[in-house]
């Protein structure tokens, strides 16, 4: 059987040309560790380096039980009308 793999939310900064961007991710629990730097993959499969974890949550979840943000929002979106 497969080691079950836990997440914490993590706060993730990234210096770019033109300032500091931030983002809040669910990312395995052995790199939530505050100073870390880890990557992070796109939309589109694409590897983004140089994220740094700020800080990290203490509440950690397993892979079935994270949300599905995108599944929400298209959820959202049908129930209101938005999406037509």
């Amino acid at each position: 059987m497969a080691k079950q793999v836990f997440y914490r939310q993590c706060r993730l900064v990234k210096r770019t040309a033109t300032g500091e961007v931030q983002q809040v991710s669910w990312i395995p629990d052995r790199y939530a560790v505050a100073g870390k730097v880890v990557k992070l993959r796109d939309d589109d499969g694409v590897w983004d380096d140089g994220w740094v974890v700020r800080s990290a949550g203490t509440n950690r979840l397993a892979a079935d039980q994270l949300p599905d943000f995108h599944q929400m929002s298209k959820a959202h979106l049908r129930a209101s009308g938005d999406l037509e």
